[in-house]
């Protein structure tokens, strides 16, 4: 019960630190995704706004699981070092794990959140349907926040300051989105750097995420890139337990 409790109080914390350190961002978090949405719909409705709409919703999706990793949990961390509120958490009887247990349900339901008002968008905008398993859409969604998270953390071990871990995570963040199938098709690219690109635990995700929630995909289909995902997650998490720092 203390454990929980813990748990609960330094969730609730992670929430009202977003919230009073700039509560309008709340607002840009939950409007900015359904603003591309319907942007890119019209811009790419070549094919069908529709059906570029039905590609584009799990694609800013996946692309808000990694902005949550990087710039979310990444930013995150190295702000609390750099003002000190590591160390304070350090010194409580709060265990680690805790701590980093109640950082991950803070992501997951700010991205369940957003997840939930696109869909919305999309179904009402443009018709998309979701035909996948409810379940196997979750885990998807699930593993792959577990895994920016995980890699998120690293930013937040590296970086010194919120002004390099916000530049490490736009390096990362903003070419990631635009090269892992989330908004531009990766096929649009020559077949050896889609290729290559397809090597990224950010396609590996937004490409099983999109086939298995829009096109109904069965799990088992991705269990190779399911499997590297899984991977990507337990490096990230070991390299992030070796290189965090509280002070």
């Amino acid at each position: 019960m203390t454990l929980l409790r813990m748990f609960l109080v330094q969730t609730k914390m992670n929430f009202l630190w977003y919230f009073r350190r700039d509560g309008e961002m709340m607002f840009w978090t939950l409007a900015m995704p359904v603003f591309f949405l319907v942007l890119f719909s019209y811009a790419f409705s070549e094919s069908g706004q529709s059906r570029s709409a039905a590609f584009l919703v799990p694609g800013i999706i996946g692309a808000q699981v990694l902005s949550s990793g990087f710039w979310g949990v990444g930013v995150m961390l190295a702000t609390f070092r750099e003002k000190h509120l590591l160390r304070r958490v350090y010194v409580t009887p709060m265990p680690p794990a805790v701590f980093f247990a109640s950082l991950v349900v803070y992501r997951v339901a700010l991205l369940a959140a957003q997840a939930v008002i696109l869909v919305a968008a999309g179904v009402l905008l443009f018709h998309v349907r979701l035909t996948g398993n409810p379940f196997a859409i979750v885990a998807v969604l699930l593993l792959g926040t577990a895994t920016f998270v995980s890699l998120g953390t690293i930013v937040g071990a590296l970086a010194r300051t919120t002004e390099s871990a916000n530049n490490i995570a736009s390096v990362l963040t903003i070419p990631l989105a635009f090269l892992s199938d989330a908004y531009v098709p990766i096929d649009r690219f020559p077949h050896a750097v889609g290729a290559a690109l397809r090597l990224l635990p950010s396609t590996q995700f937004i490409e099983t995420f999109r086939d298995v929630s829009v096109g109904g995909a069965p799990l088992a289909q991705y269990g190779a890139w399911i499997g590297l995902l899984v991977l990507w997650t337990i490096a990230g998490t070991v390299i992030s337990a070796r290189t965090f720092r509280w002070v």
